[in-house]
């Protein structure tokens, strides 16, 4: 069956703060609900803790904070295994990031 990514955008926060257990609530009761499709996944610690990489003649080149700024970050992601993209986009609808930011959904290659 095919894999998709479904990349969580919501607020730049820290999920491990307990201001988000009702938040994070929701996401574990998601991921109850689809267990049957999920085949992995995590939240991302906050965009300041990012270090974006580059190499421009040979060299490396680091700095901090992501990789361009924006109002909704980067926060998480799921790998999920289902028939095709209708079933991927209707997962994902179903996240709670859906309804507070955004779910980016793209095929994996499959190497």
């Amino acid at each position: 069956m095919p894999m998709y990514v479904a990349l969580t955008y919501t607020a730049d926060v820290d999920w491990t703060e307990p201001e988000q257990a009702e938040e994070m609530r929701e996401y574990r009761e998601f991921g109850r609900a689809a267990a049957a499709v999920i085949r992995g996944g995590h939240a991302l610690y906050p965009t300041a803790t990012a270090t974006t990489v580059r190499v421009s003649g040979g060299e490396v080149l680091t700095s901090d904070g992501p990789y361009a700024e924006t109002k909704e970050a980067l926060t998480g992601f799921y790998l999920l295994e289902c028939a095709d993209l209708d079933e991927a986009v209707a997962v994902a609808a179903r996240m709670p990031s859906a309804r507070n930011g955004a779910v980016e959904v793209r095929p994996v290659i499959q190497f």
